[in-house]
């Protein structure tokens, strides 16, 4: 599961994950808690790691996630109007309009196209 959705993850990625899932234990500053949801559970009793750790960690294990981030990012940006962008993700709102803005999107059209798709938006 990622968040409440199912998800298929490819051999070897299958296997590592499930059993990352099955070592992993949190860093809590007083001891360590076992009884939590995350993958890579934070020091900071229930939460998950911080962006900023994981990122440290991928940077000290050579793993450039920044450009792919990036990359994903301003693909989205481009896909979506900035108030989507920012609920999906969680950014700011501000945030989410500049990456629009650098992705060259304006995105006015998005509402026609949903409604040309036939996809009754929930009320």
């Amino acid at each position: 599961m990622l968040g409440s959705h199912p998800t298929d993850l490819p051999p070897p990625l299958d296997s590592l994950v499930l059993e990352l899932v099955q070592q992993r234990h949190g860093y809590a500053v007083l001891g360590r808690s076992d009884d939590h949801p995350w993958l890579f559970p934070g020091t900071a009793g229930g939460q998950p790691i911080s962006s900023r750790q994981l990122m440290r960690k991928l940077t000290a294990l050579g793993i450039k996630a920044r450009p792919a981030r990036n990359t994903t990012l301003m693909e989205l940006s481009w896909e979506l109007p900035a108030v989507v962008l920012s609920r999906l993700l969680g950014l700011h709102i501000s945030r989410a309009e500049r990456w629009t803005k650098e992705a060259g999107s304006t995105r006015a059209d998005y509402a026609a196209e949903i409604s040309r798709r036939g996809t009754a938006a929930p009320i």
